[in-house]
């Protein structure tokens, strides 16, 4: 009994002391965090902006080489004479010194630019190169970008990759350039006639994109369009694989977790390049104010637990003490032995209860007494009576008349209520109708609810996704379909692992079908217990898992063979519960299937 006074009063002093510090730091912490993200996006969206003009400045030096050669006719058919004529004439000569002079004044000036070749389709294989003048491609050093710009009618106007350069077979170096490939087209002519080759050196790409960085622990990658990435800042090598989601790119914000860090991904797309520039920053060293508001709250948290601990056991004691005094005094008035001394002076209201308990006791007779014990034995075999026939429909209403209660004891709603709430719609729910079908709205509606109770006890432990069309939920479903499942996700899956755990319901209708998923990232199964499990539901009897169990026979009562009840896991991964069933009109088109065999 002591205990429950300590509890009561405890509760009644730490409400008013923490709502207000859990309300003044989730604000502050939501506020900072919201502020730190815009300003971290707005300088990410700066840098990449800053980034992509200063490397597209780099490969527009190609531009106007392109633009010679492909709106020139007559530099395309005397470069094409060049290129397959073994020996040159004057007029040869002079158009060759042209063309090398154009190639290789940018080669020459620009540091960046390792070569540029320039290539028309020829039997000979030969091609002009910067520095190096007419070859082949049986005799130079770097021949792997002839396949790719033979591809090009078939792949694209522009393309984008890495390659490397040896100059030497006997080299242990390689050079790591970027190689911009772009079509050439006679005017008139809808086929490309050439190809234009720019190597750009890697090194000067990434020198660029480090050079603009100036946030710790920040990197920033060039993409081409199929996803590779053509260059990075990246120093620490951070493997990206797994942060880059080409669903979400190119986008100005989004967050990913790998390996038990949390990064932010902003990106953009060139819109003359086939390119996307990313920047992928730890969120840790952005997140380092609001952590400490955090820690600030909960160090506040922990003095005001430890101040009102101390408060509540005072008055605690103090109310159990004067309890103690009035319960011995009517002892003692009942047995009939003298009564304590009391104190002459009214303090408190329990000096008040007592004195008048007192007068109370001295005033009633022996008889008058006895008569209310004999009413109160009455009343309790009365009592024993009605709970020995209570059912769930009295337990929803108690459940029901338990919120009311506690709502009007605190003030309003907190997490018992809440608990009381949710729960006596899931009672209420199970017993309604006995094993009827219901809607899925009904279904989901009443799943949700039990997800709160789960929520309100594994506080940041797992998150649910709901992913369904509302046109599907006037479909009927059985009863209790979803709640064992997501209940097996829960305590099997997500509650064993250390992790936050994601649970997804994905509901689909596919025809006169639906399909329900419930993916969990719990700890998963290994092969072995997946097989067991598998074989334990086809069986008679069960002792675990009563959920699924029961989940499963259901289904086959009321579906029979027009369903499927499939589990799939993985150990570190989690389980996916695949099931399929038919709707009411498919079940109505399968029995006049079945009338139309027989």
């Amino acid at each position: 009994m002591r205990k429950k006074f300590f509890i009561k009063s405890l509760i009644r002093l730490m409400i008013p002391l923490l709502i207000p510090l859990i309300i003044l730091g989730t604000f502050s912490i939501i506020t900072t965090q919201r502020y730190i993200k815009k300003e971290v996006n707005t300088s990410n969206y700066k840098t990449l902006e800053q980034t992509k003009s200063t490397i597209e400045l780099l490969f527009n030096e190609q531009e106007s080489l392109h633009y010679t050669f492909n709106y020139n006719a007559r530099l395309i058919q005397k470069l094409k004479s060049v290129l397959r004529n073994e020996e040159l004439n004057p007029y040869d000569i002079e158009a060759y010194g042209t063309f090398m002079s154009m190639m290789n004044s940018p080669a020459n000036i620009k540091p960046y630019i390792h070569s540029i070749y320039l290539y028309f389709s020829n039997d000979k294989g030969n091609f002009l190169a910067s520095n190096e003048g007419i070859t082949s491609i049986a005799q130079f050093y770097d021949t792997t970008w002839y396949r790719t710009a033979n591809a090009m009618t078939v792949e694209g106007n522009l393309i984008i990759e890495n390659r490397s350069i040896k100059r030497f077979s006997f080299d242990k170096t390689e050079t790591p350039v970027v190689t911009i490939y772009k079509k050439i087209y006679a005017p008139g002519s809808t086929k490309p006639d050439g190809c234009l080759v720019m190597n750009i050196k890697k090194d000067d790409i990434e020198k660029v994109m480090r050079d603009f960085l100036y946030l710790p622990h920040q990197a920033i990658f060039l993409l081409n369009a199929g996803g590779e990435i053509i260059a990075s800042s990246n120093e620490e090598e951070l493997d990206v694989s797994k942060l880059l989601d080409a669903s979400q790119l190119p986008s100005d914000f989004y967050e990913k977790t790998t390996s038990n860090e949390r990064y932010i991904i902003s990106s953009i797309a060139s819109s003359q390049y086939p390119m996307t520039y990313v920047t992928v920053s730890q969120e840790k060293y952005f997140y380092q104010l609001p952590i400490k508001l955090m820690y600030v709250t909960f160090t506040l948290l922990i003095v005001s637990l430890i101040l009102g601990f101390v408060l509540a056991y005072y008055v605690s004691r103090k109310n159990y003490n004067n309890l103690v005094t009035i319960l011995l005094t009517i002892d003692k008035a009942e047995r009939g032995l003298p009564i304590p001394e009391l104190t002459v002076k009214i303090t408190d209201e329990y000096s008040f209860i007592l004195q008048n308990m007192i007068k109370s006791f001295i005033e009633q007779s022996y008889l008058k007494i006895q008569l209310s014990e004999k009413k109160y034995r009455l009343q309790a075999m009365e009592m024993m009576a009605l709970q020995s026939n209570i059912n769930p429909h009295f337990l929803a209403n108690t459940l029901r008349t338990i919120f009311w209660k506690s709502m009007g004891l605190t003030g309003g709603h907190n997490e018992v209520s809440q608990m009381i709430d949710y729960l006596s719609e899931v009672v209420q729910y199970s017993i309604s109708q006995g094993n009827k079908m219901v809607t899925l709205a009904e279904e989901i509606y009443h799943t949700s609810n039990y997800i709160e109770i789960l929520k309100i006890r594994y506080k940041s432990k797992f998150q649910i996704i709901w992913e369904y069309d509302e046109a599907i939920t006037h479909h009927k479903v059985m009863k209790l379909m979803l709640q064992p499942l997501v209940e097996n996700a829960i305590y099997h899956g997500i509650k064993e692992s250390e992790r936050f755990g994601y649970i997804r319901i994905r509901m689909r209708a596919r025809g006169t079908v639906i399909a329900i998923s419930i993916l969990d990232t719990g700890v998963g199964m290994t092969r072995v217990k997946l097989l067991e499990l598998r074989k334990m539901l086809k069986a008679e009897d069960q002792v675990e898992h009563i959920g699924l169990f029961n989940t499963s026979k259901r289904l086959q009562l009321t579906f029979g063979n027009k369903h499927r009840f499939h589990i799939r896991s993985k150990v570190g991964y989690g389980t996916v519960i695949d099931i399929t069933f038919q709707t009411e009109a498919g079940l109505l088109i399968e029995t006049d299937k079945e009338r139309d065999t027989v």
